[in-house]
Formats: C-alpha cells, structure tokens, sequence
C-alpha cells in the first residue's frame, strides 16, 4: 500500500490561529517525561497554545499525559521486531494500521508539527505527519540515538539532541542542533543547596545520617532494589544509614519481605513510588539510579552524586554510552554493570561518592548557584525544543496560507 503526500487546510499562525502541537512519545519515562517537559515551555512561550500526545494505550504514556492534564491520542504500535518470526510477517500490516489511524488524529487535531521525542509509540504519527506534509520535529536524548528516532529523523529533516551532533549517528542530510535533554519545570529549577535542609526533614534524615535513595526508573529495576535491600540487611545495625528504594510489581512483596527477615527495615523504606523527585535529590547524599537520558540529564543538572547502573540488553547500549559521557564530564558519579551489583559493589561505590557509611557527616553538599543553572546544558532545553516547534508550525502555515 502506497501512502500519497496531501496537503492540509491552509490556515495561518499568524492570521490568530492557536497554535495546534502534537508530541509524540511513549514506552518509558526516558521518552514522556522529556515530551511533558516541551510541552509546559510550549504553552509559557505561547499562551492559548493547544498541546495534544500521541502513544498507546497500555504504555506509561497512557498514566502519565492524562495525569498531567493533556489529551492523549492512541495507536495499538507494539515494538519493532528484532528477529524474523511470525510477529514480525503481522508487523508491517499492524504498521500501516497505525499510520492511518495516526493520520485521522493528527487530521481532527488539525496539527501545525508533530514534536517526537522517541520509543516505538511515536512512531506512527510521525510517518502519518510526514505523509500529510505537517512538519516534524524529532529530539534524541540518548548519546547513541534509538531506532524509533533514527527512522524518525529520515522524514524529519530536523533533529534536536542531547549530545554532541558530530557522534549523534544521524544522516547527514538532516539539521541537527545540540539543545541538552528537556526537563521537568520542578526539576529544572531545583537547588539542592537551598531545599536540603526542609526535603531533609520531609523524609526524616537527620544531619549525621547517610541518605541512599535508590530509583530505578519509571519501569523500576529489579537488580538494583535487590542490591539495596541486600545492602540494608547487612548493615542493619548502622545507624547513621538511610535507604529510600522505590520497588513496584510483582517483586515488592518478596523484597519487602527479605528486607524485614534480614532486619533491613531498620535502614530502609520501600515505596511503589516517589512523588517528589526533586525533594529527593535534595536530600540525598547518593542517588542510585539506571542511565536512562532523562536521568543523567537530572543528575548532570541537579549536581548530585550517583550510582549509575546502565540497563543490560538496552538498545546499542545506549545506557551505557550515556553514563560514560556524564562520566566524562567530571560529575560525581560511579558506573556499575548490572552484572557487578550486589551488596558490596553498592557499599564501596556509596562510599566513594559520600565517604564511608558510619563515619560520621558525610562529603558536603556543594552550592547549586543560578550560575550553575543557567549554564546547564539541560537548563533551556525544553525551551529550545519549543522554539524550534514553534518556527517550523510558522513557516508551514504561512507556507501553506500563500
């Protein structure tokens, strides 16, 4: 089947038109969060602005956008497969279904650009958006770019990423500007310096307690919550330590239960999940986290010392590329391989980043300054990725209004 060009109903921006944004993102937080992000600099930049998400129905999409008080649209895209088996000979029907369902939606929404912001649910409105000549905008978080983004990129010409555009794995042919990794507005201005002492005391730390908070992302890690809880039960008897770890699923239970049978609960807290993420950081002394872009992105621009333990098996081991690059940078970090973590490994890398556990106050928090701030590469990001957005819906409609 052959999907034609057609072009849309000619109307101008500039004629008092709202401004009509499709994000389309989903699978994991990593994509979402980003996606929420430009779309809150999108409605500060341009009042009256009307944002709308494009994903699945049964991803982590389908919680988050609504909760944020945005339309979802939806499509029944599963990933793209890897291997040939009879899944993969359905695929491509399933495909064009997806594509043409994205086109009607993007049509009733009357789309000035389509933003991606990567996994496989943004996929189809991307292709619909191409075949419909709405322009498209694609950010890539990761330092080595997901499929999803690289076929994204083909169509849309036009690439915002995190890292640098020389190594970002994009066609040649395409505009590619480096712009950091869109974050949350309550994270994007959080001090730790400033909030400390209050986020401290929301969780109950005391000044001469070591506070770990282990998170392993919107879809949890189950490696890292069971060196935690190994970790809480042999230092049950260390007073001075404190352990937040957000576990969900199927494992909490037996997690919890191994905490209290070890005598970890008296260290640490499990939590389905953390509401305040920014109150969090703050009060950490050590964050242990996977390296997805968003959360090196926090990390990075927060200042807070780390355990990263990339994701095994993640695509072209992008986790691992990204924490390496943070690395680089000179931030306080110590990457593990999954495959290295247990009790002790997560021990000497606490250790490392905050002094030993026991010892007394740990390494000082340094000041975050509005300097520091402004300076962050992830600082203006999403203001960035709105702006780019914004002029490629105002060239197009006044384009198509002539």
């Amino acid at each position: 089947m052959v999907m034609l060009h057609s072009n849309r109903t000619s109307r101008s921006i500039a004629d008092g038109a709202p401004l009509r944004v499709v994000i389309a993102a989903g699978g994991t937080g990593g994509h979402v969060f980003p996606g929420l992000a430009v779309a809150a600099a999108i409605e500060r930049l341009v009042p009256g602005a009307s944002v709308t998400f494009s994903g699945t129905p049964d991803r982590l999409e389908a919680r988050l956008v609504p909760a944020a008080g945005y339309r979802l649209d939806t499509t029944r895209m599963v990933p793209f497969p890897r291997r040939v088996d009879r899944r993969a000979f359905g695929f491509p029907a399933r495909f064009i279904r997806c594509v043409l369902r994205a086109r009607r939606q993007l049509r009733d929404r009357r789309a000035d650009v389509v933003v991606g912001v990567g996994g496989y649910p943004s996929v189809p409105a991307i292709v619909a958006a191409w075949t419909l000549r709405i322009p498209v905008l694609v950010h890539e978080s990761n330092a080595t770019p997901g499929l999803a983004n690289v076929l994204a990129a083909r169509l849309a010409g036009k690439v915002a990423c995190a890292f640098d555009p020389d190594r970002a794995g994009f066609a040649s042919s395409a505009e590619v500007r480096r712009v950091g990794i869109p974050i949350l507005p309550g994270l994007a201005s959080c001090d730790r310096s400033v909030m400390r002492e209050r986020a401290r005391a929301v969780f109950g730390i005391a000044a001469e307690e070591r506070f770990v908070v282990v998170s392993g992302g919107s879809l949890g890690a189950v490696s890292l919550d069971r060196a935690a809880v190994d970790l809480a039960c042999a230092r049950s008897w260390d007073g001075r330590l404190r352990m937040l770890v957000k576990a969900s699923g199927s494992h909490a239970a037996e997690l919890g239960q191994r905490l209290r049978d070890g005598g970890g609960d008296a260290v640490a807290t499990i939590v389905p999940h953390i509401d305040d993420m920014a109150a969090a950081y703050a009060a950490a002394d050590v964050v242990v986290v996977r390296a997805g872009a968003s959360t090196v992105a926090e990390v990075e621009h927060l200042g807070v010392p780390a355990v990263l333990v990339p994701l095994p098996g993640a695509t072209a081991d992008h986790q691992t590329a990204n924490a390496r690059a943070l690395a680089a940078s000179g931030a306080r970090v110590v990457v593990l391989a999954d495959s290295e973590l247990d009790a002790r490994a997560l021990d000497r890398a606490v250790s490392e980043l905050a002094g030993p556990v026991g010892a007394g106050p740990g390494l000082p928090v340094a000041p975050i300054s509005h300097a520091h701030h402004a300076t962050s590469p992830h600082a203006a990001a999403a203001d960035a990725v709105a702006d780019w957005a914004i002029e490629l819906a105002r060239t197009s409609t006044e384009r198509t209004a002539r």
